[in-house]
């Protein structure tokens, strides 16, 4: 289990009871939640209430495979074994639709129109993902290494082989 997030839950829960929505906190072995067991009823896969919390997030710069796990098609269900990316099981035809244009587009600045639209669809227009948090990272380099560009977007040593000793 994890303190941290099942304190945040309790800080959520009492702002809720606050504003008279009644809260039940359920916590579940993160092996169980996250296992995929299509027999458990207690995997993030089955979204067995009205709000799960769990991270997620991509990586690299270009968020169309992130994006890409909210079609319909990738929903969790009986007929898959409950497998599936799209967790709430969000299933928009105009987001399908829009993720189709994303694919298909090459131009830089007009797949990030796309993605800002696909990420709206997800985020303030229909409350399926609501952000609570980003869990910062933190990286570090020793300084007798040179050339080291570390950035949020990519892993410590994406540009290793740029890297030279400090004399």
């Amino acid at each position: 289990m994890n303190p941290i997030r099942q304190d945040f839950q309790a800080l959520i829960k009492s702002w809720w009871n606050e504003i008279g929505v009644e809260v039940e906190l359920k916590s579940i072995d993160p092996g169980v939640f996250f296992g995929g067991d299509a027999g458990s009823p207690d995997t993030f896969q089955k979204f067995y209430a009205d709000v799960e919390m769990y991270a997620n997030n991509f990586s690299g710069t270009d968020p169309e495979a992130y994006l890409a796990e909210h079609a319909c098609d990738q929903a969790p269900s009986p007929e898959n074994q409950w497998q599936g990316p799209n967790i709430n099981r969000f299933c928009d035809p105009a987001y399908d639709a829009l993720l189709k244009e994303l694919t298909a587009a090459t131009d830089p600045a007009k797949r990030a129109e796309i993605a800002i639209k696909l990420n709206d669809m997800l985020t303030k227009d229909s409350k399926v993902i609501i952000p609570l948090v980003h869990r910062g990272t933190l990286s570090a380099h020793s300084n007798a290494l040179g050339g080291v560009a570390i950035n949020a977007w990519d892993n410590e040593i994406t540009n290793i082989a740029d890297w030279y000793r400090v004399k």
